[in-house]
């Protein structure tokens, strides 16, 4: 081992000597494919050598996806300049570093794969052109020179003039100004699969295919008279002898007399059928959902676009836009290649539902998918279109002896041609199929323009959001939770409060919603149980002997790491755990979370505190307070608000609402109340046996620097 090798630490030099065994293998493996497509006037050590530093700099190039369009183009030109020129050989390479790629990187990348292949075979292709348009030169210069030169000379021009003309891979055909073959070359034969023999009695102008005709016989009568370019370049389509299509790259130049008017054309084709299909290959799997072969989203909006601007200004669409309910069933359940089953009869049925209207279906991603309609006189009308997508679905699908059926949420939005945007319709889709899956599974909603400035407020501080945490546009606030009996302050519920920049300050409740649409929900909530814990070591400190109070949204009561988050802030600090008390709701304890249920066990073995709100007083509530360390209940909002509203304390369900305090009192728990405005509301809670309130009428959020001054009041 060397000096310089000793010194490097083998976890550095084992994974460079295995992307140098790699980079050596790619480049032995595509010489060996290249020398089987085409000859290499190179030594076969100088061939690896070269492909192997194209594998590095592709390897570099995926890295740094900036410079994927100008690396694929240098690879592309380097092999032509290698003389990689055969039939074969693009192909040949594109398959091998395709290959190579996804097998020692994965499908993640997939994307800048293809579009560094796309780059290799554009870079090839212009390479290539560059080098038929040097030999188009060659040989135009051939044939103007054995014209003017003596006739020895001439002799000898003509034999090299013949031997290009025979040897060279590129079709060449001389014609006359109307069209009529003169002369052909082999490569012209084997290209097009014509023979000389029934080229006699055809014109170029036969071999144009039908929907380029026009124009090529524009462009060359345009040649003959001398008019704008002096030759013309370009990809077009001709005809096989077999009737087939052929694309090929087109190079038409004129051929003088001595006297300088135009006597023949000298067309050259070099057959891209190949390349031309690669490419739109890879368009089409760009704008196209690999799994349905459906229109993706990018296809879907270029689409819309297009018929908002053609189609007439007074005619309506209708875009409908659905999500799957609960599909993470069919994949957990059942597995993914189940769900994809699924997912493909979904798009062949949503297909078909629309086969007689102008429609078009599309798959946006994930379980989302979106059907534009033409609204026309038999189009039906919404909701028996939403009817129909439903009805569609629930027909099962059978896995076996398994039957699995799927039903969707629709966000459904409708637009006059003239006053319709493309972007604007399919956010307003969008917004609505998000209102549709609040309501339920199997429900639609249709946009609701009134409500339109508000939702793109809402979408617009849920997408901040994130950014306004971490530069502290966050505040914590205490409510004041009183005993009813006036024996005064029992504990600061904490809470959270944004002042955006623009939209004025949002309180706990508002922050909590738009915390679950933009995914800062637990981190807010660390955040949020972090500042309170240390604030309440402030207070105690200074002789405040208050309880805090913190309550979770369901999301955040659910979390499994709940415990081990409130354990490391307790352990940040010398304040008893009895002092802190969670709010869970009751849906984040109830059904088949019992994960949180061990959570409420294990925090209470601690000290910790909890109580649950949102509660309604039913069995399962009642059976899981018996069950768990819970010491009280807040009512829920909806029960509040029934008391309040009451005309009489004698209605029946006054008297239910009274009837939950020896229940609660009975599983060893007390009842609590928030949004309490007056003294009346408190006296009617007070007769009826509720011991903790809080609302407008104890005081509101304080904060912090406020807290020690309302405590020493109270």
């Amino acid at each position: 081992m060397s000096e310089e090798t000793a010194d490097e630490p083998p976890s550095v030099l084992v994974p460079q000597r295995r992307d140098a065994d790699w980079r050596a293998e790619v480049a032995r493996r595509w010489a060996a494919e290249l020398s089987t497509a085409s000859y290499i006037p190179l030594a076969r050590a100088t061939v690896e050598q070269a492909l192997e530093d194209l594998v590095e700099r592709i390897v570099a190039a995926l890295d740094d996806p900036s410079t994927l369009e100008e690396t694929g183009r240098e690879v592309g030109t380097r092999l032509v300049e290698m003389h990689a020129t055969g039939e074969s050989s693009l192909p040949l390479s594109l398959d091998l570093l395709r290959d190579a790629l996804v097998q020692r990187f994965g499908a993640d990348d997939v994307h800048r794969m293809l579009e560094l292949v796309a780059a290799i075979a554009a870079g090839y292709a212009a390479a290539d052109r560059e080098s038929t348009f040097v030999q188009q030169e060659t040989l135009k210069r051939a044939l103007l020179r054995s014209k003017l030169k003596a006739d020895r000379e001439l002799a000898a021009s003509e034999a090299r003039f013949g031997e290009v003309f025979t040897t060279t891979p590129i079709g060449v055909a001389i014609s006359d100004l109307q069209g009529r073959f003169v002369q052909v070359n082999p490569a012209w034969e084997h290209t097009l699969g014509y023979q000389e023999q029934a080229l006699t009695s055809m014109t170029i102008h036969d071999l144009f295919h039908p929907e380029d005709a026009e124009y090529l016989s524009a462009a060359y009568g345009e040649l003959a008279e001398g008019c704008g370019a002096k030759r013309l370049s370009d990809r077009k389509r001709l005809l096989r002898a077999n009737g087939e299509e052929a694309w090929a790259y087109l190079a038409v130049s004129v051929l003088r007399g001595s006297d300088g008017a135009p006597r023949h054309f000298v067309t050259m084709v070099e057959d891209i059928t190949e390349l031309h299909m690669l490419q739109a290959r890879f368009r089409y799997q760009a704008l196209h959902d690999v799994l349905t072969a459906l229109p993706n989203r990018q296809y879907f909006s270029t689409r819309l676009e297009t018929a908002l601007a053609n189609f007439p200004r007074d005619s309506r669409m209708t875009l409908y836009h659905l999500g799957l309910d609960g599909f993470e069933l069919i994949n957990d359940g059942l597995g993914y290649e189940v769900g994809d089953l699924v997912i493909k009869t979904v798009a062949r049925r949503l297909e078909q539902l629309v086969e007689d209207e102008e429609a078009l279906v599309a798959r946006f991603g994930g379980t989302e998918f979106a059907i534009l309609v033409w609204e026309q006189e038999k189009t039906p009308k919404v909701p028996e279109v939403v009817k129909m997508i439903n009805d569609l679905l629930a027909e099962p699908v059978y896995v076996g002896d398994q039957g699995i059926a799927a039903s969707a949420s629709v966000g459904v939005v409708q637009r006059q041609v003239a006053e319709a945007e493309a972007s604007n319709m399919l956010w307003a889709a969008d917004v609505a199929l998000r209102r549709a899956e609040a309501a339920g599974k199997r429900q639609w909603a249709l946009f609701d323009p009134d409500r339109a400035p508000e939702e793109r407020i809402e979408s617009k501080l849920a997408a901040v959001m994130p950014g306004g945490l971490e530069q502290g546009e966050f505040d914590v606030v205490y409510r004041p939770l009183v005993r009813l009996d006036g024996s005064g302050v029992i504990a600061l519920e904490a809470g959270l409060r944004w002042d955006t920049s623009e939209n004025g300050t949002l309180e706990h409740e508002e922050c909590l919603r738009l915390a679950e649409r933009s995914g800062v929900t637990l981190s807010l909530r660390d955040w949020m149980v972090a500042s309170a814990w240390e604030q309440l070591r402030e207070w105690h400190a200074d002789g405040h002997r208050v309880q805090l109070n913190v309550a979770l949204s369901p999301n955040q009561g659910q979390d499994p790491d709940l415990a081990a988050v409130i354990h490391r802030v307790l352990d940040t600090g010398d304040v008893d755990p009895g002092w802190l008390r969670l709010c869970l709701p009751m849906v984040a304890i109830s059904g088949d979370n019992e994960e949180t249920r061990d959570n409420i066990r294990f925090l209470g073995s601690r000290g910790i505190r909890t109580s649950l709100h949102d509660f309604q007083g039913s069995a399962e509530e009642l059976r899981l307070l018996r069950e768990l360390p819970v010491d009280a209940v807040r009512l829920a909002d909806e029960l509040v608000s029934i008391l309040h509203n009451a005309e009489s304390p004698d209605l029946p369900e006054v008297q239910a609402i009274r009837s939950l305090v020896p229940l609660t009192r009975a599983c060893g728990a007390q009842l609590w109340v928030a949004g309490v405005e007056t003294e009346q509301q408190a006296e009617s809670w007070r007769e009826i046996g509720c011991e903790v309130a809080s609302g407008p009428r104890f005081g509101g959020p304080l904060c912090s620097f406020d807290v020690s001054d309302f405590l020493r009041e109270h």
